[in-house]
C-alpha cells in the first residue's frame, strides 16, 4: 500500500503506529476473522428464528427451539472466540515475532472441527441439552436424542477448548520469552522500575488472557473427560454440584476472556485512527494484574440460586464480580475515550465500529455488575435480563469489534474506505436494531419473563415479536455491511493484480530485546532447586502413597487421588531431569511442537485412564495392577517432559493445570 492510499484509510499520524504486517499475520487475520464473521451471521439467523418461535409467529415445535438454542449459544461462542483470537494474534505478532504460525492454524483447525461436531450433534443427532451440557441432562434426554449425539457434542466442545488451549500455550510461551518472563510480559518488572520500557499494552493483554485461558481450558477439559468417562462406564457418577461449578467456571471465564482478547486488539487499532499511541500506564498494568484474580473467581454468581452451593464462593464471587469491571474495563474505556478526545479522530467504517464497541462493553458490563449483586440476582435469575446483559457486551461490543477487524483488513487491502452510505447507515441500523432488541429483553427480564423457555407466558408474546422486528433491523444493517465488505474485497483483489510494488503500511516495531534463539529456559534454574524437587518427590512417595493407597480400597475417590499423586510425583521427577544442564542443552525450539502435543493429549489420556471400568478388572492381578500404576507414572513423567519443552513460564502453567485436572477429577468422580 502506498502512502497516498494509506492516507485515505488512516489518520495521517496513524501510519506511524501501524503494526508490522506479514503474510502469516494477514492470513491469520483473514482466516479467523472470516470464519468468525460467518459463524456470527449464521447464528444471528438462528437467533432470529428462536425469537419468532417465542413470538408464536412461526410454527416450529419446542423440540427444535431447544436444539437451536443449543446451537446458537455454542456457535456464537466459537465465532466470537475465533475472531478475537485472530485479532489479538494479528496485533501481537508485530512485537512478538516468536509467535508460531503453524500452531495458531492448529488451534483454528481444532475449533472448526469442534464446531462441525456440534453442528452434527444438534442438526442430525437432535442434541438439545444447552451449550452448558450440565450433568446429568446430556445422558437423560427421555429419548429426544441418543447417546452418540451427546458424546459428539461434548467432544466438539472439548475440541473448542483444545484449540483455545493450544493458542494460549503458544502465546504465553512467546510473550514471556520475548519480554523477560512472566513478570516482564505482565509489566511487573516495569512497575518495579527494573524495565525502562515495559511491554506494549497488547502484550500485557495477551499474556494475562493466555495465563487465564490455560487454567480455564484445563477446567473445561476436566468436565469434558469426566462426562466421557461416564459414557464409557455407566457406573461412573459425577457430583452434580461439582460438575456445575466446573462447567460455569469454564463457560463464564471463556466468555470474559473473549472480551479481553478484543481489548488487546483495540490497543493497536484505535490509535491508528486517533494518531496517538496507546501508551503503557500504571493503571493499565495494575488493572490487568487484578483482573487475573477477579475473572477467575467471579463465575459463582451463576450459582446464587443453588442453595447447596457453599457460602464462601458466593461471597467471593460477589466481590470479584463487582470489582472485575474496574481494573481493565474502566481503564481501557477511559483511556480509549481520552485518545479520541481532541485527536481529530478519522471517522471511517472501521473506526466507527471500534468506537461503538466501547459503548456496548460499558453498558453490558454495567448490567453484569447489577446481575452479580445477590438481592438483584434473586429477582433477575433465569429471566431474560441475563441474556440481555451478555448480548449487550458480546453482540454490541465484541460483535462490532469483530466487524471492525474485518473492515480494517479490507480497507487496508483495498486502499480506500467504505462508501459513505454504508459508513453511516450500516452502524446506525445495527445500533438501532441491536439496542432495541436488547432493551426488549431488559424490560422482559425486569417483568420476570423467563429465559430458555420455548413458549413464553400468555400475554407476553408481544415482547418477543417486537424484539424480532429489532433483530431484523440489525440484520439489515449487517447485510449492508457484508455487501460493502464484498465491494472492498473486489477492490483489494483488483488492486493486488495491478500493483507493481507494495510499500508496507507500517514502520518498525517498538524497540525491545529480541529473544535469543536456543533451548527453552529450564523450569528449575539451579542444582538446589533440582535437588529439592527430587527430594520432595521421593519423600512424598513414602509419606503420601501408602495411606492413600490403603484408603483407596474403601473409596473410589481416594483411588483417583492416588492416581493424581502418582502423576504429580512422576511429573516432578521429569521436570528435575529435564532441568539438568546435560538434558536442557539438548532441547531446541524444534521440541516445542512435541511438548505442545504432549501437554494437550497426555493429561486427557490420563483422565480416561482413570475410568474404573479399566482398572477394576485387574485389581486382583498383582502384575496387571502394578503395570497399571506404572502406566499412570509414565503418563505423568511424559507430561513433565512435555512441559519442560515449552520453557519456564508456559511449562509450569500447563503442568500445574494438568495436575489440577487430576485432582479435580478425583474430587468429583465416584462410582464404578
Amino acid at each position: 500500500m502506498n502512502e497516498m492510499a494509506a492516507a485515505e484509510v488512516l489518520h495521517p499520524l496513524g501510519e506511524q503506529l501501524s503494526p508490522r504486517s506479514s503474510k502469516p499475520q494477514n492470513l491469520v487475520g483473514w482466516l479467523f476473522g472470516g470464519t468468525g464473521l460467518a459463524l456470527f451471521a449464521l447464528m444471528a439467523l438462528v437467533g432470529l428464528v428462536m425469537r419468532l418461535i417465542q413470538a408464536e409467529t412461526i410454527d416450529i415445535t419446542s423440540v427444535w427451539f431447544y436444539r437451536l438454542m443449543t446451537l446458537h449459544a455454542a456457535g456464537m461462542l466459537a465465532g466470537a472466540l475465533l475472531s478475537m483470537m485472530g485479532g489479538l494474534w494479528f496485533v501481537v505478532r508485530a512485537v512478538v515475532p516468536e509467535l508460531n504460525f503453524g500452531r495458531v492454524i492448529a488451534s483454528w483447525a481444532s475449533i472448526i472441527a469442534g464446531v462441525v461436531l456440534v453442528l452434527v450433534a444438534v442438526l442430525i443427532g437432535g442434541f438439545a441439552a444447552g451449550w452448558t451440557f450440565l450433568y446429568p441432562l446430556p445422558f437423560d434426554s427421555s429419548g429426544q436424542w441418543s447417546t452418540w449425539a451427546a458424546v459428539t457434542f461434548i467432544i466438539g466442545m472439548g475440541l473448542v477448548g483444545v484449540g483455545f488451549l493450544i493458542y494460549c500455550i503458544d502465546v504465553l510461551r512467546a510473550t514471556t520469552q520475548t519480554y523477560g518472563g512472566l513478570t516482564g510480559a505482565l509489566a511487573i518488572k516495569w512497575l518495579r522500575g527494573k524495565d525502562p520500557t515495559g511491554p506494549p499494552p497488547q502484550v500485557i493483554a495477551a499474556t494475562a488472557v493466555s495465563l487465564q485461558g490455560i487454567i480455564c481450558s484445563a477446567v473445561g477439559m476436566t468436565i469434558v473427560m469426566a462426562l466421557l468417562d461416564h459414557t464409557v462406564d455407566g457406573d461412573v457418577m459425577l457430583d452434580a454440584l461439582w460438575a456445575k461449578n466446573l462447567t460455569y467456571f469454564f463457560g463464564h471465564t471463556i466468555a470474559n476472556l473473549i472480551i479481553y482478547l478484543a481489548a488487546g486488539m483495540i490497543y493497536v487499532l484505535v490509535p491508528l485512527y486517533a494518531g496517538r499511541q496507546w501508551k503503557l500506564s500504571k493503571p493499565l498494568a495494575i488493572g490487568w494484574l487484578f483482573t487475573i484474580c477477579f475473572v477467575m473467581t467471579a463465575y459463582s454468581h451463576h450459582l446464587y440460586m443453588d442453595f447447596v452451593q457453599p457460602g464462601a464462593p458466593q461471597m467471593i464471587s460477589l466481590v470479584a464480580s463487582s470489582a472485575a469491571a474496574l481494573p481493565v474495563a474502566v481503564v481501557t474505556i477511559y483511556t480509549g475515550m481520552m485518545l479520541i478526545w481532541g485527536s481529530r479522530f478519522r471517522w471511517t467504517l472501521t473506526s466507527i465500529l471500534l468506537y461503538l464497541g466501547f459503548a456496548g462493553w460499558a453498558i453490558g458490563g454495567a448490567g453484569a455488575v447489577l446481575d452479580s449483586l445477590i438481592p438483584i440476582n434473586f429477582k433477575f435469575h433465569n429471566t431474560l435480563w441475563v441474556p440481555a446483559h451478555f448480548h449487550n457486551y458480546l453482540m454490541m461490543g465484541v460483535g462490532l469489534w469483530m466487524m471492525a477487524m474485518v473492515s480494517y483488513l479490507l480497507e487496508r487491502a483495498a486502499g480506500r474506505t467504505a462508501s459513505r452510505r454504508t459508513t453511516i447507515w450500516a452502524p446506525a441500523l445495527m445500533v438501532a436494531g441491536g439496542y432495541g432488541f436488547i432493551f426488549c429483553w431488559y424490560v422482559s427480564g425486569a417483568l420476570g419473563i423467563p429465559r430458555r423457555w420455548a413458549v413464553h407466558p400468555i400475554g407476553t408474546e408481544g415482547y418477543s415479536l417486537v424484539a424480532s422486528i429489532f433483530v431484523v433491523i440489525f440484520l439489515a444493517g449487517f447485510t449492508m455491511l457484508l455487501i460493502e465488505f464484498a465491494s472492498l474485497a473486489r477492490t483489494a483483489l483488483a488492486r493486488r493484480r495491478t500493483a507493481t510494488a507494495e510499500v508496507p503500511l507500517q514502520t518498525e516495531a517498538p524497540a525491545h530485546p529480541e529473544p535469543a534463539p536456543g533451548a527453552p529456559e529450564p523450569m528449575l534454574r539451579s542444582p538446589f532447586g533440582i535437588g529439592v524437587t527430587v527430594g520432595l518427590a521421593v519423600i512424598a512417595s513414602f509419606v503420601l502413597l501408602p495411606p492413600i493407597s490403603d484408603a483407596s480400597i474403601a473409596t473410589i475417590g481416594f483411588h483417583h487421588l492416588a492416581h493424581g499423586v502418582q502423576f504429580f510425583l512422576a511429573a516432578m521427577l521429569a521436570v528435575a531431569l529435564a532441568s539438568t544442564p546435560s538434558v536442557a542443552r539438548r532441547m531446541t525450539p524444534r521440541w516445542t511442537n512435541f511438548g505442545l502435543a504432549i501437554v494437550v493429549l497426555i493429561p486427557a489420556a490420563m483422565l480416561l485412564f482413570m475410568v474404573p471400568a479399566i482398572y477394576s478388572e485387574i485389581d486382583n492381578d498383582n502384575f496387571l495392577h502394578a503395570s497399571y500404576h506404572f502406566g499412570v507414572l509414565l503418563l505423568g513423567f511424559i507430561t513433565g517432559l512435555g512441559a519442560s519443552m515449552l520453557g519456564r513460564v508456559a511449562g509450569w502453567a500447563v503442568l500445574v493445570s494438568s495436575i489440577g485436572m487430576a485432582l479435580m477429577f478425583a474430587a468429583g468422580v465416584t462410582g464404578g
